[in-house]
C-alpha cells in the first residue's frame, strides 16, 4: 500500500461508514440486511461498501469491493484510480464503460480532508449537519486474469467541484447523490445528460466539519476516537 502521506493528498481518499444494518437496509432499500462492522478509516485498496441493482432485476444489494477501479481491459489488474472526475468520466477509457453500465452508490457517513497548518496537514472530518448516511456516486468494474478465473471486483468514487465548505481544504469533493435521485443514477436507461446533472456539489450549508486526531493518517488505525473533535491548536 502507498504511504499514508500519499493518501493525505488524494481526494477523496478516506471515508467512514458507521451506520447500522437496519439504517443501511431502509435508506438504500436493500433486499437483505448487510453484516458490516463500523469503519472509521477506510483507505484506498481496502474493501468498500457498494450498493447496486442485482443483475436482471431492480432489487438492490450491498457488496464489498476493492477501492481502486481496474477496467476489464487492464493488461495486468494492477490497482487503479480511486476517483474519477465528473467532467471526464463519460469519455476517459478507464471509466467510460462503467459509467454507461456499472454505476453504483457508495454509502458513507463522512469523509476526511486535510487543512494546511504551516508545514503540517491537519485532518478534518466532514459530514452532513447532525450526521447521517450519504451516497457517493460510484462506478464498479470486474477484471479476470484469464477466462474462467475468479473476477476481481473494484470500484471508484466520482468527484466534482468542491462546495464553499470543502474548498477550504481541496478543490474537489465526492459527488453526492440525493436519495430522490438514487433510482435515476442506478437506472441503466438514464440519459448521459441527466446523469451528469446529478454530479454537482452538495450544498455547503448542509455540511459541517471539525479537526480530528492526526492518527487517521495511518490506515491501520481504526475506531470511533478518530472522528472525535480535538483542539485545532
Amino acid at each position: 500500500m502507498p504511504t499514508p502521506s500519499f493518501w493525505t493528498l488524494t481526494m477523496c481518499g478516506r471515508l467512514i461508514l458507521d451506520a447500522d444494518s437496519l439504517e443501511l437496509t431502509t435508506h438504500f432499500d436493500l433486499d437483505k440486511p448487510p453484516s458490516l462492522a463500523p469503519r472509521f478509516n477506510i483507505a484506498p485498496s481496502q474493501l468498500i461498501a457498494v450498493v447496486a441493482p442485482h443483475p436482471g432485476n431492480d432489487k438492490r444489494g450491498l457488496a464489498l469491493l476493492k477501492w481502486g477501479l481496474v477496467p476489464n481491459w487492464s493488461p495486468n489488474g494492477k490497482p487503479g484510480p480511486i476517483n474519477a472526475r465528473a467532467e471526464t468520466v463519460a469519455s476517459k477509457p478507464t471509466f467510460a464503460e462503467s459509467f454507461r453500465s456499472r454505476r453504483c452508490l457508495i454509502p458513507s457517513t463522512g469523509f476526511y480532508e486535510w487543512a494546511k497548518r504551516g508545514k503540517k496537514k491537519m485532518p478534518q472530518f466532514i459530514r452532513t449537519k447532525g450526521g447521517g448516511l450519504l451516497a457517493f456516486a460510484g462506478l464498479w468494474s470486474f477484471w479476470r486474469a484469464e477466462e474462467g478465473s475468479k473476477p476481481l471486483l473494484t470500484c471508484c468514487i466520482i468527484t466534482t467541484k468542491a462546495n464553499e465548505l470543502v474548498s477550504q481544504f481541496h478543490d474537489r469533493m465526492p459527488a453526492i447523490i440525493q436519495p430522490k435521485d438514487y433510482a435515476r443514477w442506478l437506472d441503466p436507461e438514464t440519459p448521459e445528460k441527466e446523469l451528469k446533472a446529478l454530479l454537482r456539489p452538495y450544498p455547503a450549508e448542509l455540511m459541517e466539519f471539525w479537526p480530528v486526531d492526526p492518527a487517521v493518517n495511518r490506515p491501520t488505525v481504526e475506531g470511533a476516537q478518530l472522528i472525535k473533535r480535538i483542539d485545532a491548536a
